[in-house]
């Protein structure tokens, strides 16, 4: 879909793509390969697509980042999909400044890796900037200001798929818990249930008492969260892009 976009050119909206495409002009090649007569702004559009092919072959995430909004941004997830990660948080409240967060989970399609607070948490840092994809659930609005508070040299100019907000215009509403039932995702048996509030009880439970069983318990409610998302990005992706080209029919 991202070379099918013509969204982030300047002077081009969604009304200009839509003429673009019932008119056959449905890739940035597509538009190359056309003549100049009677299409405004022909030259300055031109100008932009070759620049962004230049961007694309050199797989330049940040400049597709700044020129898309947000709800485009699913466009782009196979695109970079090779350097994507599924991103979840742990926390012992909702405030950024007072509270702490107590585990990062990453998911890479493949593997899924946990940055604990007291153990490991300090190589996020690093690790995040392998990354030029990032798919969340409500992260606009919670994991990346937090994350962002608790880091804030870390430069979070990924594309950003937040799921809350891509899944809810699918007509999937309400928290991950109940968009996942919806779907038919199950989670292991001692897992159902469990909340966010659940996850805090258990972090106390581990720092109170040193208890191990409680953090694995944790590590994996987490694990479940960040492996989930890809199912439902990729049904998003396939959702979005077939209801995008209908639209334009």
């Amino acid at each position: 879909m991202l070379t099918n976009t013509f969204i982030h050119i300047p002077y081009v909206g969604e009304s200009t793509e839509k003429r673009l495409w019932e008119n056959n002009i449905r890739s940035w090649d597509d538009f190359l390969a056309v003549s100049s007569n009677h299409m405004p702004n022909h030259n300055l559009i031109q100008k932009h697509i070759e620049l962004s092919k230049s961007m694309y072959e050199s797989k330049d995430h940040v400049f597709f980042s700044n020129r898309l909004l947000h709800r485009y941004h699913w466009r782009a997830y196979p695109d970079f999909k090779d350097r994507c990660c599924f991103l979840d948080i742990e926390t012992t409240g909702l405030d950024k400044k007072r509270d702490d967060l107590t585990v990062i989970g990453l998911y890479d399609g493949k593997e899924s890796k946990v940055y604990i607070n007291g153990k490991n948490m300090e190589k996020f840092r690093e690790d995040i900037k392998k990354y030029s994809f990032i798919v969340s659930f409500n992260g606009y609005c919670f994991d990346i200001p937090f994350l962002q508070a608790k880091f804030p040299k870390i430069n979070f100019n990924q594309l950003h798929v937040d799921l809350r907000f891509t899944m809810r215009s699918l007509g999937y509403t309400g928290g991950l818990k109940k968009i996942e039932k919806t779907l038919g995702i199950e989670r292991e048996s001692d897992l159902q249930g469990m909340t966010g509030w659940d996850a805090v009880k258990l972090w106390h439970r581990y720092m109170r008492y040193n208890d191990e069983k409680a953090l694995d318990k944790l590590v994996r409610y987490n694990i479940e969260d960040i492996e989930n998302l890809k199912t439902m990005m990729e049904l998003s992706y396939e959702g979005l892009k077939q209801r995008c080209f209908e639209e334009k029919k």
